[in-house]
């Protein structure tokens, strides 16, 4: 990706950020405490200025109650964290007989 498409994709994902947090009647103020970041920090991120480190990323998908993808425009992202879902994925990418065994599965497994 060339300088010019970076900063591009650094505005438009600035922007849904800036969209999604007015959606939610929220002050940059208000949304950069809950992230974890400065003001300033939320403002450049909004207009492009600076690049946005994923757990930052995050971190705002998070405060802003929207999925990363959305943020990202790329809605079938899903990150998973620390959480029984992520220890379940993982177990599952870990054994491909158990994989298989899901994917080919007919009845719905119950959860526990």
């Amino acid at each position: 990706m060339g300088d010019s498409e970076t900063l591009g994709r650094r505005v438009e994902i600035g922007q849904r950020i800036r969209e999604a947090r007015r959606r939610r009647g929220l002050s940059q103020s208000e949304v950069s405490q809950m992230a974890g970041i400065t003001q300033a920090s939320l403002s450049n991120y909004e207009t492009g200025k600076r690049e946005l480190p994923l757990t930052t990323m995050m971190n705002l998908a998070a405060s802003l109650d929207v999925p990363v993808g959305d943020l990202m425009a790329i809605p079938e992202v899903i990150i998973l964290r620390d959480s029984r879902l992520a220890d379940a994925v993982r177990a599952l990418t870990e054994s491909p007989e158990l994989l298989e065994s899901v994917i080919n599965s007919e009845e719905p497994v119950a959860a526990s």
